[in-house]
């Protein structure tokens, strides 16, 4: 960590802030915010740098690090292992945690700012080099868990550098298994289903997997991987996430976006809320007209009625042939939903 005093200076101020109010100074940018972990950009005297925040609202984020290292020691740890298996990450400038009553209370990152350029547009070459890396990483015993295309920058002078270290770990030793390999492998290619046998080659011609048989491995494994986070992303409206909230009433459950609830009202419970309340997002998942925004942003179902019963909540401003278009194709969206991911 490479810091003078006027640096030290400015990020004292911004952790103390932090500290107390949960909120970074408004002169840091926002650049990724989700539910516990925001990502700004700033500057010090001495450049630019990355902030990233965590503050741990739900009880199980307090409990899962209770007694491990919080995200930005952890993280601090495996860039120092990275950067000495001689791949290229983020300078770390600063590392701030605080416990209460024992329990996680706030993290803070604080990363210098790489030189970046666009990435090429030959998704073969790109494939490769992110294989190199990962290869280079396993060989080290270093697994990154969320290996993807958008954690991997290019940077002037061509080489690849390796972001968000956070659920990586480091092990006793190598890690070069064909099962370590293959589920690398199937990381970076999650993103490349539709690939050509080609562009898939460039796995194997990296050195990260040995033969055809272990490429054949790692797309089916991709695949079956991205159904499961699609479905994840899916069942978020079901519970606690950066989009969606659940509040227990006394008289039931309610689920709905996190923006505050425009004027309208309740439709009529219907046997069919719970599946539109799910179509709806999954149209947003998997795209198609009409996916950008929820039309009904929240779902309500009482104690007492049965299960498959609920009530959609609409804007006063949508219209009845809205209305009906729009919960159609929520049952349409549940439906594919449906075959793509609970029939596999």
């Amino acid at each position: 960590m490479t810091t003078g005093p006027r640096d030290t200076e400015v990020l004292s101020r911004w952790w103390e802030s932090f500290l107390a109010t949960g909120q970074v100074p408004a002169e840091l940018e926002l650049v990724q915010g989700r539910l516990i972990r925001s990502v700004h950009r700033g500057e010090l005297p001495s450049g630019t740098v990355y902030v990233k925040t965590m503050t741990f609202p739900r009880a199980k984020d307090r409990l899962r690090y209770a007694f491990r290292a919080l995200p930005a020691t952890h993280e601090a740890a495996m860039l120092g292992a990275v950067a000495a298996a001689g791949v290229r990450c983020p300078e770390v400038v600063a590392v701030h945690t605080a416990r209460r009553a024992g329990l996680p209370f706030r993290s803070m990152l604080v990363l210098r700012a790489l030189p970046v350029v666009p990435e090429p547009t030959d998704m073969a070459k790109r494939l490769h080099d992110e294989a190199v890396v990962g290869a280079k990483l396993l060989a080290k015993g270093i697994e990154h868990r969320d290996l993807h295309g958008g954690n991997f920058v290019r940077l002037v002078d061509g080489t690849l550098a390796v972001l968000d270290l956070q659920s990586a770990t480091q092990h006793a030793g190598p890690r070069e298994a064909p099962g370590d390999r293959v589920a690398a492998a199937a990381r970076l290619l999650r993103e490349h289903l539709a690939a050509s046998d080609e562009v898939a080659a460039a796995l194997c011609a990296s050195g990260l997997l040995r033969n055809r048989e272990e490429l054949a491995e790692a797309r089916a494994r991709a695949a079956a991987e991205q159904l499961h986070f699609q479905r994840g992303r899916v069942l978020r409206c079901l519970g606690e996430s950066t989009e969606f909230t659940r509040e227990l009433r006394w008289n039931g459950i309610l689920h709905r976006t996190r923006e505050p609830l425009p004027e309208g009202y309740w439709l009529p419970p219907s046997a069919q809320a719970r599946q539109q309340w799910l179509g709806q997002r999954a149209r947003q998942v998997f795209g198609g007209a009409g996916s950008a925004s929820l039309v009904f942003p929240a779902f309500f179902r009482k104690w007492w009625w049965p299960r498959a019963k609920g009530t959609l909540y609409v804007p006063r401003t949508c219209s009845e042939v809205r209305i009906h278009a729009e919960l159609l194709s929520a049952v349409e969206g549940f439906e594919h939903y449906r075959s793509v991911i609970e029939s596999r």
